[in-house]
């Protein structure tokens, strides 16, 4: 059976746990998750914890190659883990960033990103400018102020309003599509369609990362 391991580069186990309760594998396939080990960032909100995450996860991940057929960075940044993966593999790795901008272009229209704190505002929308070359289906970034461990110990109510509002000023500026720009925003979509409706549709990068990497895998790529 081919199986998938999900990588969660901070050490904060309730993240894990989130993405384990919202992901479910086609019955033909297995996901395995991995926390950072002990001693790396509790939570990634800055280059420098983006780095000290890759170089502390990585020793753990490279015994683990051989065993999966594909890999998913569950940190919403272009994440310098994705790249040490894919020195050491040609296996698929993929980061959920890269997977959230692939499938929000596919639907159409222009795309907008809601994330945690206002650091990622200036680091985000120079990793789409990056990867795609182009803002124009860009329609920005935006936090909601809230750190990664806040969005699973501030109240529903306060997290809930926070991603509302910053959907509102997404769309607001265009966007038809939003990203959940945090893998702790993994199955809060319904925050977004309270307060924006349901015709704004909601890219969970999680859920595309490992549709995008079953696809390859059954391809044989």
């Amino acid at each position: 059976m081919p199986s998938i391991l999900v990588i969660n580069p901070n050490s904060s186990r309730s993240v894990s746990v989130t993405l384990k309760q919202i992901l479910r594998p086609p019955t033909e396939f297995h996901y395995d998750y991995f926390t950072a080990p002990e001693g790396g960032p509790l939570q990634i909100d800055s280059v420098t914890t983006e780095i000290t995450s890759a170089a502390n996860c990585l020793p753990a991940l490279i015994p683990l190659l051989d065993k999966y057929e594909g890999f998913l960075v569950a940190c919403y940044s272009d994440h310098p883990l994705v790249h040490c993966l894919k020195e050491q593999t040609s296996k698929p790795v993929l980061g959920i960033f890269q997977a959230s901008v692939l499938h929000s272009i596919a639907l159409g229209g222009k795309f907008a990103i809601v994330t945690t704190v206002k650091i990622w505002e200036v680091l985000l929308s120079d990793a789409v400018r990056a990867f795609l070359g182009s803002e124009t289906l860009f329609a920005g970034t935006f936090s909601t102020g809230l750190g990664v461990l806040e969005l699973h110990d501030a109240s529903a109510d306060v997290v809930s309003q926070r991603i509302g509002d910053a959907a509102i000023r997404a769309v607001a500026n265009g966007a038809s599509v939003i990203c959940l720009g945090c893998a702790g925003m993994a199955g809060m979509e319904e925050a977004i369609t309270k307060a924006v409706g349901d015709k704004i549709r909601v890219v969970d990068g999680v859920v595309a990362g490992v549709e995008v990497l079953v696809g390859l895998i059954r391809s044989g790529h």
